[in-house]
């Protein structure tokens, strides 16, 4: 009997068309594709057919969208977006980087975008680039609001008016408490503090003069003891005091000057007298007659006959005093 031997057949040799788009590796008794990256083989076994990793995936080029492309895929990014090496993703233009956005004063950088913004006291302009001063003293006519607003480049500055202080960055004017600052500012009245000034109710018999600050005495209040307008006993001085007046009982009268009484010296034993001399009261004063056996004025008494004298104090009708005088 005859035998009969059999030998494989090299498919890849026979047919060059197999495995087109890869490679043809012949086994025993068969074949295989191999298909090179971004391929995969068809469902005949025959062609290596290019895999559209686009449609395979939505992840794919984030910030951008998916080109399909033989064996592979690359990003077409977004606007503020560029490819990365391998041109498989898409990663954020830090525009600040190149000539700062193309921003007058700031620039920041954003998710695929940038913004310019402008210090402050300045404005962006309608270009979204530039910057141009705010004038704040026209924007804001009271923004000095006791004092005059002076503009400057990015801020401005205020000139306070009298009555107001400027605060420490000069963008604003304060008022001043006149009332705390010199508590004797209104002597002889209160003091209210007001916007930009102040008040002084002024005490009866005060007036604040005009052209002047405080409290100063009334002139007409000031003569009352002169004119005689004046309730003070017969028997007592008139004080003038400022804006009004005060009573005093004469030596030898007490009182509230009001009304004055004969102060008795003898009986209060405030007299002079020699101790051989008799006291004798006298309304408002007093004199002294040396006793029996005894001659003199009766404040130095000798052994003689004695006399009578009469002392006599003599007291000014009105006392004036000055606007200090107590």
């Amino acid at each position: 009997m005859m035998m009969k031997n059999c030998m494989d057949i090299d498919e890849c040799e026979i047919n060059p068309l197999l495995c087109r788009g890869g490679t043809c590796l012949n086994t025993e008794g068969s074949y295989e594709c191999e298909c090179p990256p971004g391929h995969s083989l068809s469902t005949d076994g025959s062609v290596c057919e290019d895999v559209n990793e686009c449609q395979l995936s939505d992840n794919l080029c984030k910030h951008g969208h998916c080109v399909n492309m033989a064996g592979t895929y690359q990003c077409s990014c977004d606007t503020g977006y560029q490819a990365t090496p391998d041109r498989q993703g898409c990663v954020d233009i830090d525009e600040c980087t190149i000539m700062n956005g193309g921003c007058e004063t700031h620039c920041t950088n954003s998710e695929g975008s940038y913004e310019c913004s402008c210090s402050e006291g300045y404005a962006l302009m309608p270009d979204l680039r530039t910057c141009a001063d705010i004038d704040e003293c026209e924007e804001t006519p009271d923004i000095c609001d006791g004092g005059q607003c002076t503009n400057i480049p990015g801020e401005y500055r205020c000139l306070c008016y009298d009555g107001f202080m400027a605060s420490m960055d000069m963008r604003t004017c304060i008022d001043v408490n006149e009332c705390d600052l010199n508590p004797n500012i209104c002597l002889h009245g209160d003091c209210e503090n007001t916007k930009g000034s102040f008040i002084c109710h002024c005490q009866l018999g005060y007036f604040v003069k005009k052209g002047s600050t405080g409290c100063t005495v009334h002139p007409c209040i000031q003569l009352k003891c002169e004119i005689g307008a004046h309730n003070c006993d017969m028997h007592a001085a008139c004080i003038n005091m400022p804006g009004s007046f005060k009573c005093r009982c004469r030596d030898g009268w007490v009182g509230d000057g009001i009304k004055c009484v004969d102060q008795d010296e003898c009986s209060l034993e405030d007299h002079n007298c020699n101790p051989n001399a008799d006291c004798v009261n006298t309304p408002g004063s007093y004199r002294c007659t040396c006793k029996e056996g005894f001659n003199g004025d009766g404040f130095s008494c000798s052994g003689k006959t004695a006399g009578t004298f009469l002392v006599i104090k003599y007291l000014p009708l009105c006392v004036a005093s000055d606007l200090h005088a107590q």
